[in-house]
């Protein structure tokens, strides 16, 4: 799986993988920069997208910048 990602959204990504990892459940993927303000993520894995979600839904994201 692919996704383009803006550096908002990519910073969400990390952190909700972040809490993954931390609950014991593994997300490898790879990270290219496309530019300033975009990422291409590729997961590495078939991964369970509604387990993910069910993992960090309750946990809000700190947003650094507004």
């Amino acid at each position: 799986m692919e996704a383009i990602l803006n550096k908002d959204d990519y910073r969400e990504f990390t952190q909700r993988v972040d809490i993954a990892v931390s609950k014991g459940q593994e997300v490898p993927h790879i990270v290219e920069m496309i530019s300033g303000n975009q990422f291409r993520v590729t997961l590495l894995a078939k991964v369970d997208l509604e387990l993910l979600d069910n993992i960090t839904k309750d946990v809000k994201p700190q947003r650094i910048f507004p």
